[in-house]
């Protein structure tokens, strides 16, 4: 039987920028040019590594910052009476919502809206009208000059909210302090942005945040879309439907509906989104609009793997050998040029799926075959790209348009890190590491993560300022960044940089750990409104969370192995991921099944870690008995 993959990992212990890396700040007494305020699991990692004691860091840190340790022990969003043992979370409730994958289907999401909400709008007959697809993408126009933007601008009329910033204190709207977040809390109260695509329902949580904000919200969608339920519950302000089918008038008719929404609205503050295949259309229109984006050829350049990688080797920054294949014929000469162990994987795409480790020659061509197969029974769902389903031979939606080229690079051994960032006009204002657990190979499925990092300083330290190097060689300016590393034994190397906030525990585990609401900077960045997060200088929290994926292939009896665990302390949730009677998989028959997930809060990060490890045997034990 396979050893868990937590067990083996435990067992030891708005102008664009030029392509190149941006000059950063002299460098601190850290030796690193990262700002030890906005990065504070750097500080951290002194207790980690046994250097320093927590009275000397908070000693270290009170003189670094001049301010008392307790009167910034909870920050983050609006107070909230969510409490775990007696103290705020962070003081936002996390997500009770599961958002590894988009598992609703456009038929039932149609029945809930016609039946149950007594809404008129009925389903579009088409689920390719629903889905920004990769036709749609292909079809976009390209970026601006810099004379037609300064053109825009100048002819663009001010919004209340930029009329409001400009009435302010700039030097405490510019610092990072409760203070100066309550008077952007002041600008962002009233704005009106929109939503290009709503993802699937578990990104729920994203319009309830803005809302609460006092953000208006529009949400551009396909017609069938569950976002229809917002707008009737008073979430949003205005749901507008998009027909994606006609592929090369997307990008006007929605250019047209936010045009529309701005007269009857009024002015717009910004546009953005929160999924992955909707960042090209949206940083397009923003732009169009003259409103607060990143450019449209940084955004395709980070979706695209080898061109980022091709950006990294002229940025001077350790890029891992790599070769694009596009045909069969391909695969012989990215063996030699790569070697082997490689990985090969699609350069655009999500959710690891197509992503195989090979480790020969006669391995990298099954591999090559099998991702050609798994990506033309891929899925589009909500925006969101999700594993197909070989039971019953339906075929994927998405096919037909993904344009199949791929890439082989070299394995990168070492532990797997996502670092989580915030820029503000081309500076990085805040940045955290969450380690992520070893991938269940060969697919590289995650399992778990935990956060503060257990890494030492010295990988911490080089993992985020190649992150910050890597955004900035792609010539981004501000929002919200998911990057992917690893620390090798060969130093820090870069998976990838995803332009938006990453999905999963990623929000929850920023906010619970370091205070800092990921939704609500990324809303802040995109309506032009200075972004200065402030941060806790010690975890208000430590985590570790895990996805059990299944041991086994064959059909799950029940869910209700979960129920001893919610009840247990310091658990914040254990939920299943998939219905009682569901069909899994294990990584021997394919890409492995997410079955449930749990996240544990405990004193100490390595506690945390521990208890998850428990936790994940009696599981595995019982899913060996339910799954038959």
């Amino acid at each position: 039987m396979k050893k868990s993959a937590l067990s083996a990992a435990l067992a030891g212990g708005p102008a664009p920028a030029a392509p190149a890396p941006a000059p950063g700040p002299p460098q601190a007494a850290s030796g690193t040019f990262l700002d030890p305020l906005a990065f504070p699991c750097i500080a951290y990692a002194d207790y980690i590594d046994g250097t320093k004691t927590l009275d000397q860091l908070d000693a270290a840190t009170d003189a670094i910052q001049g301010l008392d340790i307790a009167s910034v022990a909870i920050v983050g969003s609006a107070p909230t009476n969510v409490l775990l043992d007696g103290v705020a979370l962070a003081d936002y409730p996390l997500n009770p919502r599961g958002r590894r994958a988009g598992k609703e289907t456009t038929p039932d999401i149609a029945a809930s809206l016609g039946q149950s909400q007594g809404l008129t709008t009925m389903p579009s007959g088409s689920y390719s009208s629903n889905y920004l697809s990769k036709a749609v993408i292909g079809s976009l126009p390209k970026g601006l000059t810099q004379e037609d933007k300064m053109k825009i601008l100048m002819a663009l009329p001010m919004s209340p909210s930029r009329a409001l910033l400009q009435q302010m204190n700039m030097d405490t709207v510019n610092s990072a302090t409760v203070d100066g977040r309550s008077l952007r809390r002041q600008v962002l109260k009233g704005a009106v942005i929109v939503f290009v695509t709503a993802g699937y329902s578990g990104k729920r949580f994203i319009f309830e945040k803005a809302k609460e904000l006092g953000v208006r919200s529009v949400i551009l969608d396909g017609p069938d879309s569950w976002a229809q339920l917002l707008e009737k519950e008073g979430v949003i302000e205005k749901f507008m439907p998009i027909d994606f089918t006609d592929v090369d008038t997307v990008f006007d008719r929605c250019l047209k509906a936010v045009r529309d929404a701005r007269s009857s609205i009024g002015e717009l503050d910004g546009i953005t989104t929160f999924c992955e295949m909707a960042v090209p259309l949206a940083s397009r229109l923003a732009e169009k609009l003259g409103l607060p984006c990143n450019t449209p050829e940084a955004v395709d350049n980070a979706r695209d793997k080898h061109a980022t990688r091709e950006i990294m080797m002229k940025a001077g920054l350790p890029t891992p050998r790599h070769y694009k294949v596009t045909a069969e014929a391909d695969v012989a000469k990215a063996a030699a040029h790569v070697g082997f162990p490689a990985v090969i994987k699609p350069i655009s795409g999500a959710a690891s799926i197509g992503v195989i480790r090979a480790n020969n020659e006669e391995e990298l061509l099954k591999a090559f075959k099998k991702v050609q197969h798994d990506m033309s029974r891929a899925k589009i769902v909500a925006g969101a790209l999700v594993e197909g389903d070989e039971e019953g031979g339906e075929g994927g939606n998405a096919g037909g348009w993904i344009h199949l080229e791929l890439m082989v690079e070299e394995y990168l051994d070492g532990a797997e890190v996502d670092c989580d960032l915030i820029f503000d006009n081309g500076r990085p204002v805040y940045g955290a590491i969450t380690d992520n657990w070893p991938t269940v190979e060969p697919y590289f499925n995650e399992t778990g993560s935990n956060c503060p990092s257990v890494l030492p300083k010295a990988a911490q330290i080089e993992l985020l300022e190649l992150s910050v190097r890597a955004v900035q060689s792609l010539g981004f300016r501000l929002g919200v960044f998911h990057v992917e590393c690893k620390a090798t034994s060969r130093g820090a190397r870069l998976i990838e940089v995803n332009c938006r906030m990453g999905g999963g525990p990623v929000r929850d585990t920023n906010l619970l750990v370091w205070g800092v609401d990921l939704v609500e900077e990324h809303l802040m960045a995109f309506a032009g409104i200075p972004v200065r997060p402030p941060v806790a200088r010690r975890p208000l929290k430590q985590m570790a969370e895990y996805t059990i994926n299944a041991p086994k292939t064959g059909h799950l009896k029940h869910v209700d192995f979960l129920d001893k665990y919610r009840s247990m302390d310091g658990i914040l949730y254990a939920r299943p991921l998939v219905q009682a009677g569901a069909k899994c998989h294990c990584v021997a028959d394919g890409m492995p099944t997410w079955l449930c997930e749990l996240m544990v809060v405990r004193p100490d990060v390595r506690e945390a870690i521990k208890v998850i490890r428990e936790i994940e045997q009696e599981i595995d034990k019982d899913l060996h008995v339910l799954i038959e």
